[in-house]
């Protein structure tokens, strides 16, 4: 039944019509409790006729795998769990349509008590593909990157007695910070000391923990002298330096510090100069700025179905993934830059309001889906283009952007699209580095620089009419010389009565020597071809029957037999056939050999 509802969703002919009376049914029920679903009439439709069309070649593709797998499973032995498991991981085999599938092979029992025949009941066949998707998963991730915002206990036990208090908004420098706890590994510690790594928390910090998407800030805490700043002023001889990498905030409240101590000890209880890399913040501020405008872009350029659905904020770089069914095209692209670039031109002031969550939402800021949101929370808008809710770090107003170039656009997930951008100097940089590869192309072509596409377009078309005629004189060449041969007896051999050619045209690709056979299956009108090629360390053949002899000496037979004489497989009709292997060396002996296995069908 399971597979007969499957399979029938994609031969019934669901057309435009279905969709169209299944969505508005959907909406005109659904519609009061969820105004939006109204407007987005249209939206929904298209994805729900997009995602039915998505999971047809999903399905096709997954039931495809499944029977290979039983096909090389023995006749009543049970698939690896392993496999079964990646079918539905990786294929997106639906997880009923195997248990259907076991069910028909008698491998499987459908019940939701425990068999007593031997054989998987519901339960154990649920137990045994969670436990091997689990294992699979987890093999999957090795060589991944611990979160390093993962919950230690100690981390549990530092917030039960001390609280951070964030000043990153107002400033980048705290002068009288105190350090109210040290941590090392999974333990507190009361020191670190020179050469130590560890993790500083401090009653008050300006720096920001990696949080939103936006990373942790850097810079330096100091304690015992007058302070270092990352500008390049010079550290008091008698000062504790310690070099902040990172910062973030496993536990509510709780700002951890991750440092390498580059001189002295810092001690619970120390004063300390807590100085955030200017710098790097600036180009940070810079990068989450702007995701907002390219937030609000999207939106204006693609629809108001676009939402985000994750992002990093990085001084290098800024990654931004939303929602959309399809890719971007290269006008959307230029007015999503545009638009971003005219806000940037503007450089409207960048303003800051913090308000009850409730008001927030009632004034139309944006919030991201599915994130919890509760008390106080600050709103950033750009005046007339952008509002949303956000606890980062921004710039005051946004010409400090400088200016915003999109490096690429790519699909990550069925429906979702991230979107990689730079600004600033960043984005300054990229151009240079455009420039300087069309002065070098313009100068190797000798051409200026705005003729270069023209110039570029006419050596292609030249390229592609070299190309051409190359592969024309080779099968010219090739097909000469076996002519020349078959004339003289030298290649075509008489087996049984049948005319056979087997001959090397290592000079031509795939195409070529499929039109060479051809050519030289119509001049003996009668009897069978055999090609063979290396390229690349590979070696390829192919077999060509005429009409009259298919039921006699089927090409497909033929090259099942050659194939692995070349260290391969093959396959084909009657009459032709292709196969392909892994060591070139042997493709004489296949040659050769294909005379006896014609014989022997003869015979």
């Amino acid at each position: 039944m399971r597979r007969a509802i499957y399979q029938g969703r994609h031969t019934l002919g669901f057309d435009g019509l279905f969709f169209h009376q299944v969505t508005n049914f959907v909406i005109d029920q659904m519609g009061e409790t969820y105004p939006e679903l109204e407007s987005h009439r249209d939206f929904i439709e298209k994805m729900v006729r997009l995602e039915e069309e998505r999971f047809g070649s999903t399905l096709t593709v997954g039931l495809q795998k499944l029977e290979e797998l039983f096909a090389k499973t023995p006749e009543g032995k049970f698939p690896d769990w392993k496999d079964l498991a990646r079918l539905y991981d990786t294929f997106g085999t639906p997880r009923d349509l195997i248990r259907v599938a076991l069910e028909e092979r008698g491998l499987f029992k459908f019940t939701e008590e425990w068999s007593i025949s031997g054989l998987f009941d519901e339960g154990t066949f649920n137990y045994h593909f969670d436990a091997a998707l689990q294992e699979l998963q987890q093999t999957g991730s090795i060589g991944k990157t611990e979160q390093k915002t993962k919950t230690k206990p100690i981390y549990a036990e530092v917030a039960n007695r001390v609280q951070s208090l964030f000043r990153g908004y107002e400033t980048t420098r705290v002068d009288d910070a105190k350090v109210l706890a040290l941590i090392s590994g999974d333990e507190e510690v009361q020191e670190l000391r020179d050469g130590d790594e560890g993790l500083i928390v401090l009653d008050q910090t300006p720096f920001y923990a990696e949080s939103g998407g936006q990373v942790g800030d850097v810079g330096t805490i100091v304690a015992g002298g007058t302070g270092v700043s990352p500008v390049g002023h010079a550290p008091d001889a008698r000062a504790t330096i310690a070099r902040v990498a990172d910062t973030y905030s496993p536990v509510q409240g709780l700002i951890l510090h991750k440092v390498r101590i580059e001189k002295g000890t810092v001690k619970v209880g120390d004063t300390v100069t807590a100085e955030v890399d200017v710098v790097t913040r600036d180009a940070t501020r810079r990068n989450h700025t702007a995701t907002h405008l390219v937030h609000a872009a999207l939106r204006e350029v693609l629809g108001s179905h676009v939402k985000q659905a994750g992002s990093i904020v990085a001084p290098n770089y800024l990654r931004f993934d939303f929602t959309h069914y399809q890719s971007m095209t290269e006008d959307e692209m230029k007015e999503v830059e545009r638009l971003v670039n005219e806000q940037v031109l503007r450089n409207v002031k960048v303003d800051t309001e913090v308000m009850p969550v409730e008001d927030a939402m009632r004034s139309g800021a944006m919030a991201l889906f599915g994130e919890k949101y509760s008390g106080m929370m600050r709103v950033l808008t750009v005046p007339g283009f952008s509002k949303e809710l956000c606890g980062g770090t921004h710039v005051r107003a946004t010409g400090d952007i400088g200016v915003f170039k999109i490096t690429s656009d790519e699909s990550i997930a069925s429906g979702v699209r991230r979107i990689r951008a730079v600004t600033g100097f960043d984005a300054y940089e990229r151009f240079r580095e455009d420039e300087q590869v069309i002065e070098a192309a313009a100068a190797t072509l000798r051409t200026s620089r705005h003729e270069l596409p023209h110039v570029i377009a006419r050596l292609q078309e030249e390229l592609k009419k070299a190309r051409r005629e190359a592969d024309e004189l080779k099968l010219k060449i090739a097909s000469g010389a076996i002519t020349s041969a078959t004339s003289n007896g030298d290649e075509t051999r008489e087996v049984a009565g049948v005319k056979v050619v087997a001959k090397e045209a290592s000079g031509l690709d795939a195409g070529g020597m499929r039109q060479l056979s051809d050519t030289l299956l119509a001049r003996i009108k009668s009897g069978v071809v055999v090609l063979g090629r290396t390229n690349d360390g590979k070696v390829s053949l192919i077999v060509r029957t005429s009409e009259d002899l298919t039921k006699k000496v089927p090409a497909g037979l033929i090259i099942k037999e050659l194939a692995p004489i070349i260290g391969g497989k093959g396959g084909g009709k009657a009459d032709m056939a292709e196969g392909g292997g892994s060591q070139p060396e042997k493709l004489n002996e296949a040659l050769q050999a294909s005379y006896g296995v014609i014989e022997k069908m003869l015979t």
